[in-house]
């Protein structure tokens, strides 16, 4: 009987592991064939950051409700872009014309301008369709992740209305995704999402203020250089800053390619204030900025951008660093402090900042009491 029951209690266990296995290959596969909508809903996430960075304000220095702030934070949001289009958007889109006008638009276009530079004759040997033309190139694979303008449209406005919801009532979606876990787990899951959103909220202001320095800075740099559409070049190196790292190369190639008309010397002074501006943004303001924010090692953050790229595409590379954010501190916060007991710091906890440790005196696991030495 006894030989029985073990038996019995054995296939248990071994189908209740089958199940979980299964199940979680079922939830991957499903996440996998909903990356699409769920890296939407983790954009309106990030627009109901920048909502709530700027309302929280709002709600704790006046007697506005928190609804009310969350309206004025949107209405602020579009009355500056307002303003920025009124100033200069008539002078942006002369430039950024301009700048495609002047673009070259063939590789036979590009080679003969590097024909006339040192050692251009050999640069121009080489096979520049895997740089500008055909499917498998560069402009290839840009390409490739074009959407059309109904669909780009569609996307922003579902990403912006989204994350209005999100802002005005963050706990209710908080707490209504949390009660789907056991109730033993939810206290340790409602800190994890209170200190992501903190965490996101300090990454996204200190990112806002490092893409507006690299804007301001190129568009400065390439004036004084001589180069045209200096406002147009600003915008998108302050753009594309959005992405670490690689935003920062992809923000280069405009000016290149449109210094490259000019010669090998406009084209080498071009190189020189994209390098100047990198240095300073990479060893000056950015360290600084993340030191208030979410300091991600850089080999993590640079291969992140290419797996999610990889994974995902260019919406993947959009969103890289902030995912990147949410898994860096949750991983320090539910594993390394919770399951294993280490005393590390995490980014985002109230009223810490980022760079103090905390102990972990609400780990899940007791540490063992030391023994005297008499012991």
């Amino acid at each position: 009987m006894a030989a029985a029951s073990d038996s019995s209690d054995d296939d248990r266990r071994f189908l209740r592991r089958t199940a979980l296995v299964l199940t979680s290959l079922v939830a991957l596969w499903l996440l996998w064939q909903l990356s699409g909508p769920l890296l939407l809903a983790f954009g309106a996430v990030i627009v109901a950051v920048l909502l709530r960075t700027i309302a929280d304000p709002i709600a704790e220095r006046t007697p506005v409700p928190d609804g009310g702030a969350v309206v004025i934070a949107a209405l602020t949001v579009v009355a500056l872009l307002a303003a920025a289009i009124w100033l200069f958007g008539s002078v942006i889109a002369n430039q950024t014309r301009e700048l495609v006008q002047r673009l070259p638009s063939s590789a036979a276009e590009l080679q003969s301008m590097v024909v006339s530079w040192p050692f251009g004759e050999q640069i121009a040997q080489l096979d520049s369709s895997s740089l500008m033309g055909g499917a498998g190139g560069i402009v290839g694979r840009v390409g490739g992740y074009a959407l059309t303008t109904l669909g780009v449209a569609t996307s922003l406005v579902l990403l912006i209305v989204a994350g209005v919801f999100l802002a005005a009532s963050p706990r209710t979606y908080r707490d209504g995704l949390i009660v789907l876990f056991p109730p033993d787990r939810r206290a340790g899951l409602r800190e994890a999402a209170d200190t992501t959103g903190r965490a996101l909220k300090a990454w996204l202001t200190g990112q806002l203020v490092d893409m507006l320095v690299v804007g301001v800075l190129t568009g400065v740099g390439v004036a004084l250089i001589g180069l045209p559409s200096p406002l147009a070049l600003g915008l998108i190196a302050g753009l594309l800053a959005f992405v670490p790292i690689i935003g920062a190369i992809a923000g280069a190639i405009p000016g290149l390619l449109l210094a490259a008309q000019g010669g090998w010397e406009l084209m080498a002074w071009t190189l020189l204030v994209y390098v100047i501006v990198q240095q300073v943004e990479g060893n000056l303001i950015y360290p600084f900025i993340q030191k208030r924010a979410v300091e991600l090692p850089p080999v993590l953050t640079m291969f992140g951008i290419l797996a999610f790229g990889a994974l995902f595409g260019f919406a993947g590379v959009l969103v890289a660093a902030p995912l990147l954010v949410v898994l860096f501190v949750n991983v320090r916060l539910l594993y390394l402090r919770r399951t294993l007991g280490e005393d590390i710091s995490v980014p985002g906890e109230a009223g810490k900042p980022p760079g103090r440790k905390v102990r972990a005196a609400s780990s899940s696991r007791p540490r063992r009491p030391r023994r005297s030495p008499e012991e």
